[in-house]
């Protein structure tokens, strides 16, 4: 049981490493995404790839050989430090959902505050997220891996269950919800901009914008649902279920899925990146990949 249970998480870590590396090395690389909503995303893919390496390189080994030191210092800051980039993943999906809301709606924020000061505010929400991991210092508010049980665990203090709550269940929830809400409110602009200018549109250009649309609404929903089903998993359905693997399926299997599937959505939903992926040398190359994944343009 250690080793399935070791090499489960292990498998599915590597592979979401890798595929979020990846995601982030092509926003870089794809001149499409060479923009604020591509600067996020990188973010969005970094967290992602941290909270993986935390998977791989400590909950894997220490399920292996059976590690019960759970309760240590270096364990809990381990776990304090994978849910700073937990909360990073969910800021980003944040500011990803507000950037496009400011440039449909509020041009000039998405001017001044998106476009010419991406990295100012990564460093903003960056530094919020320090605020939350500051929280866990507190007495009694520990987050830990225990290898014995394939588990990540709450500390059961008054503040531990608090945190795990409000500050872990009812805010991703709430992130999530008004994620869903801006973009649902971005796709009826879009919609209703097609309207007026559907007198000017082609008929095949109103299908490429149909198309478009409802490909950035099912990302949209896609991301937002994983992350709720998670956290509806982690912290209500595994209450309700009994044995070390159920509740490591609802746990522990279940955070580290939706790390790896937030990367198999930004690569589904992306056609540059598709194109890009089984191009591998443009990874590495000295050029810039374009809209088209096969030609590329010299960057001096």
């Amino acid at each position: 049981n250690d080793t399935m249970a070791a090499s489960i998480i292990f498998g599915i870590g590597l592979v979401g490493m890798t595929l979020n590396l990846t995601g982030v090395l092509l926003t870089f690389r794809v001149r499409a995404l060479r923009t604020s909503f591509g600067r996020l995303t990188a973010m969005h893919c970094a967290a992602d790839c941290a909270i993986l390496a935390i998977f791989t390189t400590w909950c894997a080994p220490r399920t292996y050989f059976q590690f019960f030191d759970h309760t240590s210092i270096l364990s809990r800051k381990i776990g304090q430090v994978s849910l700073y980039f937990w909360f990073v993943t969910i800021y980003s999906q944040l500011f990803i959902a507000l950037n496009r809301f400011s440039l449909l709606f509020f041009p000039w924020i998405y001017k001044e505050v998106f476009q010419r000061r991406t990295s100012w505010l990564i460093i903003f929400y960056a530094t919020i997220c320090v605020g939350h991991f500051c929280v866990y210092f507190g007495e009694g508010c520990d987050f830990y891996y225990d290898g014995e049980s394939y588990l990540w665990v709450f500390a059961s203090t008054p503040c531990g269950n608090s945190i795990s709550f409000w500050l872990d269940f009812a805010f991703g929830c709430a992130v999530c919800c008004i994620v869903l809400l801006l973009d649902v409110i971005c796709v009826a602009n879009m919609r209703r901009s097609d309207a007026v200018l559907g007198g000017s549109l082609t008929s095949r250009e109103k299908q490429l914008r149909a198309k478009r649309e409802m490909r950035f609404l099912a990302q949209a929903c896609c991301t937002g649902l994983l992350f709720t089903l998670m956290l509806i998993s982690f912290h209500v359905i595994s209450r309700y279920v009994s044995g070390v693997w159920p509740t490591f399926v609802t746990t522990t299997l279940v955070w580290e899925l939706s790390h790896l599937g937030d990367g198999i959505i930004l690569f589904s939903f992306n056609s540059e990146l598709q194109r890009a992926l089984f191009q591998p040398k443009l990874l590495f190359s000295f050029s810039t990949i374009t809209s088209r994944a096969t030609h590329t343009t010299r960057v001096s």
